[in-house]
């Protein structure tokens, strides 16, 4: 196996080079960014818009079902609604 030469020996000394101060840091982040306005954007994240048709079926699915344990360490979705039609009224 090949040692790998580029490791710090055990007899060498690494300068501990001098941390930036805050301020300093502060505008090397600036730098990195340029296009950043420090604006605070409102048309972003989540947009609601309305139900769709997925939304309905699994609306629709909660109401029929239950989600309740078949055995000691399983659940499972159970149907609890009898008709076809949630609401009707017999």
């Amino acid at each position: 196996m090949k040692r790998n030469n580029n490791k710090t020996k055990y007899a060498e000394y690494k300068p501990v080079s001098e941390k930036p101060t805050l301020v300093e840091r502060a505008k090397a982040h600036a730098l990195r960014h340029p296009n950043d306005k420090n604006e605070r954007r409102e048309n972003r994240g989540i947009t609601w818009s309305k139900k769709t048709e997925k939304d309905k079926k699994l609306d629709l699915f909660y109401k029929t079902h239950v989600h309740t344990c078949v055995s000691e360490k399983t659940k499972a979705w159970v149907r609890v609604a009898e008709n076809d039609e949630v609401g009707e009224e017999e």
